[in-house]
């Protein structure tokens, strides 16, 4: 294809500028300098003329300049020379879409879109666009254009012909002359590939990417982005020589769709129409809990608030600035070999934007931000996302949640609470968003629960009071024997094996993926798709996405009725011991939560009794399941069950009233009798005497005989 005349690209630009966006240039002189640039479609252009619009893709240089000057020429036309904004072009054709790994030479210097995630951004910092250098011999001032971010270009010579003095570089010296020239706002951003686009067990790629201009402190670490630009390619540099290899970079020119929720799935309106079938069927609550790991047997309940999890509630901003979640944190803490990864997995693979990690594995900096030292000259400080950034506004499941180091545990309090980040390290102060719901799996620290130990079921477990206490839902699933039950779970897990695929055949290509449906499955669950048993993957994760980006419930007046009848009824009742708390407010906004994310399953603007009575209902389920009857909320915070928390105050009760009667401290042996009283055998009272006295809350002034509470 001939390319247009470079000359002829003003005038063209001219024309387009005129017919087009005339009442656009216009706003955008009235709100100088806030709008610094003019957006324009290509899709506009491409109506405009076809083979303009593709000459632009193929030599976007020459087009940026030619359009830059046309705007700035129609702004003098209309008496506002002294503005100088930018065009930016957006929504380029999909054909010049791309990922980071897909880049290949044939794209250098072509105008590409990449979509991509922000991990990394430098500081933003002033950079010579045109350079005014003055003569030091004669004072005659020569303009420099400064197209290289890297280097400064300077003058070879004070031109004549100018009306300079001829004199070379090297008999002369050339100021440059900072008030005449033209600095701009420059910023280094390293884009990555999306998560969804690697190919598994790949490292994904990067690329060092320069916003100018507006561009520059646009963007966040974590930020889902589509960059629009021009790919340029500087030499890799070994031993202070320049190697015939090169590394490819993106000069920015403009940037779409910022963190829009859930974009990146895009559902045609077949599909929009199946999934709002799906939800006005009756059972379609067991239809998805039915769908969730289908591999694994039973715990139907689990899977119930997964599935809940999945959709989440809605998250408030609040008149006075304050906001309240909607994610829906659950943790399951169980006896080993119960599936709790198999489920964590399937969870992260299903959720839009799902991340898995795994307690070892993961450091604080590593699932919130690491502030890393930059790799360029001058070494400054960076900030790199994390797994729980980068999963915002989807799951992340975190397995082995008890075996990471407890400093970086403590880093989770906020980012599950507040869900942001905030990070003060190296200079660097920023907060970032971690908009996601969590899964975390445990494991008991003994190897297997106690059901008859003096430990709470929580404090069988390495994790922190208040962090517990973090989660909405916390399941105990124990292995324990039962006959029927057991039968059943054999024969489902010996039946899963029998109908898989050997992976190595698979791999070869011998037998088909049994996890990607064929295109003659496709068709049949398409016409099946009034009764699916389980919902295929990719269905299910489109439904989630629909729900979550076009459906907000607001709870009704039933519903808060019946939430709040619940936790009143609820705190009435107490616990076994006088400082038992049974239900604390976190459980309120938790069974909100749960009621938002059952309407939102059933495509319903409106979270009605209905949805209340479920959320209750699961709640008492797990809540019994990890105490029996007399749920006590300070069981969970202290660590204590109940009956020890009293045994112990009775002790010390006992043994404050003998040292007071005595005068100076109390007998060990009046103690231990006084105790068996209060049916606290002698062994027992020992014991807790002995714990006591480790704890500091008590003493023995003068010999193992005496006691004194301290």
């Amino acid at each position: 294809m001939v390319s247009i005349q470079e000359f002829d690209l003003p005038a063209r630009w001219t024309s387009l500028i005129q017919d087009n966006f005339s009442e656009a240039v216009h706003n955008l002189a009235h709100m100088w300098p806030d709008e610094q640039s003019m957006t324009i479609s290509y899709r506009v252009i491409e109506g405009y003329d076809h083979e303009f619009a593709q000459d632009l893709l193929a030599h976007p240089d020459l087009h940026f300049s030619a359009a830059n000057r046309a705007l700035h020429q129609f702004l003098l036309d209309a008496g506002h020379g002294t503005i100088l904004p930018f065009v930016r072009i957006e929504h380029l054709p999909s054909d010049q879409i791309r990922t980071v790994s897909q880049l290949r030479a044939d794209d250098i210097g072509q105008m590409v879109a990449l979509d991509a995630v922000t991990t990394k951004i430098s500081g933003v910092r002033p950079r010579l666009y045109s350079a005014v250098f003055e003569c030091i011999a004669c004072g005659h001032t020569i303009e420099i254009n400064q197209p290289n971010e890297q280097e400064l270009i300077e003058p070879l010579e004070c031109s004549q012909i100018d009306g300079g003095c001829g004199r070379p570089k090297r008999q002369t010296r050339f100021q440059l002359q900072q008030q005449a020239s033209h600095l701009i706002n420059s910023q280094f951003i390293e884009l990555q590939e999306l998560p969804e686009q690697m190919k598994g067990g790949i490292q994904p790629e990067r690329i060092i990417c320069i916003g100018e201009q507006d561009l520059a402190g646009k963007l966040n670490p974590g930020d889902r982005v589509k960059a629009n630009g021009v790919l340029f390619i500087r030499s890799q540099r070994k031993g202070g020589k320049d190697t015939p290899v090169f590394d490819i970079f993106l000069r920015i020119h403009s940037l779409e769709r910022q963190n829009i929720p859930l974009e990146e799935i895009i559902i045609s309106e077949e599909e929009e129409l199946e999934i709002r079938n799906i939800a006005r069927k009756d059972d379609v609550y067991d239809l998805l809990t039915r769908s969730i790991a289908p591999s694994i047997f039973g715990m139907s309940h689990i899977k119930k608030s997964l599935m809940l999890q999945l959709f989440g509630g809605v998250a408030q901003l609040n008149s006075d600035g304050t906001r309240n979640r909607g994610d829906i944190h659950i943790l399951l803490m169980g006896d080993p070999g119960v599936a709790k990864s198999q489920l964590l997995n399937y969870m992260a693979s299903i959720s839009p934007r799902g991340r898995f990690t795994s307690g070892q594995s993961a450091s604080a900096a590593g699932l919130t931000a690491a502030a890393v030292q930059d790799a360029t000259a001058d070494g400054r400080w960076t900030l790199e996302a994390g797994a729980l950034v980068l999963a915002d506004l989807g799951l992340a499941a975190i397995d082995e949640f008890d075996k990471m180091n407890s400093a970086d545990r403590s880093s989770m309090h906020e980012a599950m609470e507040q869900q942001r980040i905030s990070i003060s390290k190296a200079g660097i102060n920023a907060s970032l968003r971690t908009r996601c719901a969590v899964l975390a799996a445990a494991n008991p620290k003994a190897g297997r629960f106690e059901p008859v130990s003096d430990l709470p079921f929580t404090a069988q477990i390495d994790l922190a009071p208040p962090l517990v206490s973090r989660f909405d839902i916390i399941w105990l699933i124990t292995d324990t024997p039962d006959g029927d039950n057991d039968q059943k779970i054999a024969k489902h897990i010996i039946s899963n094996r029998m109908q898989g695929s050997s992976e190595l055949l698979v791999n070869e290509g011998s037998l088909p993926d049994p996890s990607r449906p064929t295109a003659l499955t496709q068709k049949v669950s398409k016409k099946q798709s009034e009764d699916y048993d389980i919902l295929p993957r990719e269905i299910l994760r489109k439904y989630v996405a629909y729900s979550k980006r076009n459906i907000h419930p607001k709870l009704t007046e039933d519903a808060q009725d019946a939430i709040v009848a619940y936790y009143v009824e609820t705190r009435k009742s107490g616990g076994e011991s006088t400082d038992s708390v049974a239900i604390t407010a976190r459980s309120l906004e938790a069974l909100s939560r749960l009621s938002e994310a059952s309407a939102r399953i059933r495509l319903s603007q409106e979270a009605n009794l209905e949805d209340a009575e479920r959320a209750i209902r699961l709640t008492k389920t797990w809540r019994h399941d990890l105490m029996g009857e007399h749920f006590d909320e300070t069981t969970m915070q202290s660590g204590k069950k109940g009956t020890v928390r009293n045994q112990e105050k009775i002790i010390l009760d006992l043994v404050s009233t003998l040292q007071n009667e005595s005068g100076s401290s109390a007998n060990l042996l009046d103690v231990l009798t006084e105790a068996e009283r209060n049916d606290i055998n002698r062994g027992k009272a020992e014991d807790i005497i002995d714990k006591l006295c480790r704890e500091g809350r008590m003493m023995r002034p003068s010999g193992y005989e005496t006691l004194q509470v301290v």
